[in-house]
């Protein structure tokens, strides 16, 4: 595998939250191939495990929300959840992509953030494996992806696993809502990770001096979710390297003038 560094040249760039989920079901095919249309410069999607171990792209721990199945991912075989719906208003239907999919499909067209789900607190948290994150390698290299790649997570555990497994792809660490900004990056930049990736308001409440500070210490700065464009605009212009939205193509139109040619 080829080392997949994000670009300074290539930053900042807007990220598609699981595709773009206000015009076709998140973490879909359509949902991504949506996302590289309106401009996304990356996509975010999110990886679990079925019940033979293998990896398929669905936000939640449980099929409920957005498919026509029941239950934990985890309790349900790679063939059980393929055969799964995830239906749209007007009765359009899409499957539950499996990561080999999606990489494929994104391959030289933008690049990937490729969340780990194993939270403690979750249903299907194992605290003993990350089995996902040498999954994520090895489809990267399966696939032959081409383009940047984070691989992030709010577990430091997974993290901290996909950097002793593939030190030379970025890791991200995701704060939830509550965490601090400045903390994030002391423990981020303590456990030599590539990103910080604090939740918007946290990244708001530490003024315009968040991104320097963060890039003096070797860190660049990705935050979630921006849905308004003077919103993102403000933090793009305040240093933010990478901004998390579920709007992409109205983040995209309102900050071409701040993103790379």
């Amino acid at each position: 595998m080829s080392e997949r560094p994000f670009s300074q040249g290539r930053l900042p760039v807007i990220v598609a939250h699981r595709g773009a989920p206000t015009e076709r079901p998140e973490n879909t095919l359509a949902a991504f191939e949506a996302a590289i249309a309106a401009g996304a410069g990356a996509v975010e999607f999110d990886v679990r495990l079925t019940a033979d171990g293998r990896p398929v792209v669905l936000h939640d721990a449980t099929l409920d929300r957005t498919t026509d199945g029941a239950g934990l991912v985890r309790d349900h075989a790679l063939a059980e959840v393929l055969a799964l719906r995830i239906r749209e208003s007007h009765d359009a239907s899409y499957g539950v992509p499996t990561l080999h999919e999606t990489l494929a499909l994104v391959s030289g067209r933008a690049a990937v953030d490729i969340e780990i789900k194993n939270v403690p607190g979750d249903p299907d948290f194992d605290p003993e494996n990350e089995v996902a994150v040498g999954l994520v390698h090895r489809a990267l290299d399966d696939v032959g992806f081409v383009g940047d790649v984070i691989v992030s997570s709010f577990n430091p555990r997974s993290v901290a696993a996909s950097r002793a497994l593939r030190p030379e792809v970025p890791t991200g660490l995701l704060t939830t809502v509550d965490v601090d900004a400045a903390a994030a990056l002391h423990f981020a930049a303590e456990q030599g990770l590539s990103w910080v990736l604090p939740f918007a308001d946290r990244v708001e409440e530490q003024g315009d001096g968040f991104a320097d500070a963060a890039h003096a210490s070797g860190l660049l700065v990705g935050t979630w979710i921006v849905d308004d464009a003077d919103r993102a605009r403000t933090l793009l212009a305040a240093g933010v390297d990478a901004l998390a939205t579920n709007e992409a193509r109205a983040i995209v139109a309102a900050c071409r003038d701040l993103l790379p040619a």
